[in-house]
């Protein structure tokens, strides 16, 4: 494994788990058994790998969401395979919620480029919900606004059963995103 891929994959576990702000750059030069002059060589600044771990988190879930979606023929079966695929996740042993969410709210607005990162994730989420509810609603206006609905129901089960630490609130976003595409 190359090390750009080792201090970023080691990043992932201890920001995951332990958080953005309790992860000293110290910590992760240990744990991936790198120089200091290594990892400063990859990344100028915790805040840059900050970001490459944002960016990581996007490409791995969108990877994981269109092969989970790949499954599932129409746009309203796609969509809701997405409450299906974030089900998967909420049931795996440590569980500790959406990495993107984690991290900006321990950052606020502290860091521009991870907010710029979060949010790029976010909006591509909202365009790939965007692109199955076009496919169901001729009016942009009405296919938007169940796009934003279902990605709004999405983001709150996903904070929810990290905080109660069970798959209801997913189950219940699930059904309630099968009620808002019946009309």
């Amino acid at each position: 494994m190359d090390t750009r891929k080792r201090i970023i994959d080691t990043a992932d576990s201890l920001f995951y788990y332990k958080g953005y702000q309790s992860t000293g750059i110290n910590q992760i030069i240990a744990e991936a058994n790198v120089a200091k002059g290594s990892l400063y060589n990859h990344f100028k600044s915790k805040s840059e790998l900050g970001l490459a771990y944002v960016e990581n988190a996007s490409h791995i879930w969108f990877e994981e969401v269109r092969q989970e979606i790949s499954n599932h023929t129409g746009p309203k079966e796609k969509l809701l395979a997405i409450f299906t695929f974030l089900s998967g996740h909420a049931k795996k042993n440590h569980y500790n919620g959406c990495r993107i969410i984690n991290i900006i709210t321990e950052i606020t607005d502290q860091d521009e480029k991870i907010t710029r990162g979060a949010v790029a994730h976010k909006q591509k989420f909202r365009e790939l919900l965007y692109t199955f509810t076009s496919q169901i609603y001729s009016d942009m206006h009405k296919a938007s606004e169940k796009a934003d609905s279902i990605y709004l129901l999405y983001e709150a089960a996903s904070v929810e059963s990290k905080i109660f630490k069970k798959n209801w609130p997913i189950e219940i976003a699930m059904k309630n995103a099968a009620i808002l595409l019946q009309n």
